[in-house]
């Protein structure tokens, strides 16, 4: 293939409407799916440990930097490193977990600095492929510290009995909403907004 046929087709596929609109689409799904997790991650045992609180949050405490930091296998006490090792430690996520978060942290980095290249078709990247599984990650999180460490918590839930597969954490249903706005067929796309707006007696 020569260079002009190859240029030819990445002019192409930049002023392709559909074919850019769709990357850029599930590009941003997928960056703003990956804070999600990434904060779901760093956030929980940050917390849970914490015995200071500032205006900007919880204060690593002194247990959360030798039980959670520390752990971080390249020994530079990295908050998301440490955090995903203790996590596996207390079995919330599998050795196959932590490999597909390596795969989505891959991914998220081609998103955030080679998203031009993949605009031309240079270097395509099936963004939506792996929504399922970031989510997957993110519901596994969330729900073991709903069950394990908020439940336990909480007087009002302490007695209770929970089916685990009953509980939709938060951050979950609104990727599920948010996947349903941004990349769903025109029915999916709308049911949200008008499902409020018939909640709070607006007009359609």
């Amino acid at each position: 293939m020569s260079n002009g046929t190859s240029a030819q087709r990445q002019w192409e596929a930049f002023l392709n409407p559909e074919a850019v609109r769709g990357t850029l689409i599930s590009a941003g799904l997928f960056l703003v799916a990956y804070e999600v997790l990434r904060s779901s991650i760093i956030d929980h045992p940050l917390e849970f440990f914490a015995t200071t609180w500032t205006a900007k949050g919880p204060k690593p405490s002194e247990k959360y930097n030798r039980e959670v930091r520390a752990l971080d296998p390249k020994g530079k006490n990295d908050p998301l490193r440490g955090s995903l090792a203790w996590l596996r430690k207390e079995g919330v996520l599998s050795s196959d977990d932590l490999n597909a978060f390596e795969q989505i942290t891959n991914a998220r980095n081609n998103a955030a600095h080679e998203l031009l290249s993949q605009l031309t078709g240079r270097k395509p990247q099936d963004y939506l492929s792996l929504y399922p599984t970031l989510v997957l990650l993110i519901e596994k999180v969330e729900r073991w510290w709903i069950i394990n460490v908020e439940v336990p918590t909480d007087p009002a839930w302490a007695t209770q009995n929970i089916n685990e597969d009953d509980v939709t954490p938060g951050p979950v249903l609104m990727m599920q909403i948010l996947a349903d706005v941004a990349a769903g067929d025109s029915d999916e796309a709308w049911q949200w907004l008008k499902a409020f707006k018939a909640q709070q007696g607006s007009p359609s």
